[in-house]
């Protein structure tokens, strides 16, 4: 009975001693299982952004292509055989700036003899003038000389012109984009001839959703960002004009922004986008937008806060939707950190890691 007794004693305190090892964490202390924390839920560096001030501005989003608002089609005056053309694309030239000449052999006869035909003319209506006082001819006479000379006076200034307009000048100043005639080119009336654009000003057409159309007004000002032009900086232009009707196919209104180019960094054809800018926050703070969330009534942001999620119930501004976006009115502090992924399954007071983020 005794060594039973001590066989059994040995058996409880190796069961004991068994239980206590195995409650013993990796470092070696113990630990029971109704004390253990559940393990920290990982974010990346995605799902975190800090909370700072920015300037944001909130506006009807635009899209569309940047063209010269001066873009002139220079066209043939005369069906003639064009003598010297004198500026190749790219060629700044100012207004009355002679860009073609035509042959002038045929011209400038037809031109002297109608000159001629007009002094004969008016010689003949003078003369006419003094025989009716003298009672030599008839008013009717006299009439018929005026009538010759007026007809004369046309045909003469018809063919002048047509002199005139075999030298071909520039109409308003800018730079030549096309040139479609070379010397030597026999020409009809009315052929392209040249294409000659000036982008001290150039003009945005873009259409916005109809129900924005209220909103819209000449004079409002718009932000641009360009392609081509340095990331990040916008170009500044105004509404000239909102079209007065909307398309029905697509329940769009057009709208034109002039958008000065004194110094001639951007040409036509350019993509742009950008908005027309209803409200603006300067040093506001503000989150992605992927970090405000409503719950009911309540909207909130959920930040890490001394490595566990916390829940602040913020009150927002404007909107930003190019940088996508939003004032922070009241709520956060610069420097939070805001949950701004996906969020289902966290809770208040859930521990956070964030790996992979730099600082």
């Amino acid at each position: 009975m005794k060594t039973a007794w001590h066989t059994l004693s040995l058996l409880a305190l190796l069961a004991l001693f068994g239980s206590q090892v195995a409650c013993r964490d990796e470092t070696g202390k113990a630990e029971t299982v109704e004390g253990r924390q559940p393990p920290a839920s990982v974010l990346g560096p995605n799902d975190v952004a800090t909370v700072e001030k920015a300037d944001l501005v909130e506006g009807i989003p635009l899209s569309g292509t940047l063209a010269p608002a001066v873009d002139v089609r220079i066209a043939s005056p005369v069906p003639e055989v064009v003598e010297a053309v004198l500026v190749n694309e790219g060629d700044a030239v100012k207004k009355g700036q002679v860009l073609a000449r035509f042959q002038t052999s045929v011209l400038e006869p037809q031109a002297a003899s109608a000159e001629a035909q007009r002094r004969i003319a008016a010689a003949d209506y003078e003369r006419m003038k003094n025989l009716l006082a003298e009672g030599a001819v008839s008013q009717k006479d006299v009439e018929n000389a005026e009538l010759n000379l007026r007809a004369t006076e046309a045909n003469e200034a018809q063919f002048k012109k047509r002199l005139a307009d075999a030298s071909v000048r520039a109409p308003v100043s800018g730079v030549i984009s096309q040139r479609l005639v070379e010397s030597g080119n026999r020409v009809k009336d009315g052929d392209h001839l040249f294409q000659l654009v000036n982008t001290d000003m150039l003009e945005f057409e873009a259409t916005v959703p109809a129900q924005y159309a209220g909103q819209l007004r000449a004079g409002s000002a718009v932000a641009l960002f360009v392609s081509g032009v340095e990331q990040g900086v916008s170009v500044s232009g105004k509404v000239s004009r909102v079209n007065a009707a909307v398309d029905p196919s697509t329940r769009q209104v057009k709208v034109y922004v002039t958008v000065p180019n004194p110094q001639h960094r951007l040409v036509g054809g350019l993509f742009a986008s950008g908005r027309v800018v209803l409200r603006e926050a300067r040093d506001a703070l503000a989150v992605q937008r992927t970090g405000v969330r409503i719950d009911r009534d309540t909207t909130y942001v959920l930040v890490v806060e001394g490595g566990k999620i916390a829940r602040r119930t913020v009150l927002t501004g404007i909107t930003d939707e190019i940088r996508a976006l939003i004032e922070i009115k009241r709520g956060l502090s610069p420097g939070d950190t805001a949950v701004v992924g996906p969020a289902e399954g966290m809770k208040v007071g859930d521990r956070i890691q964030v790996v992979g983020r730099e600082g």
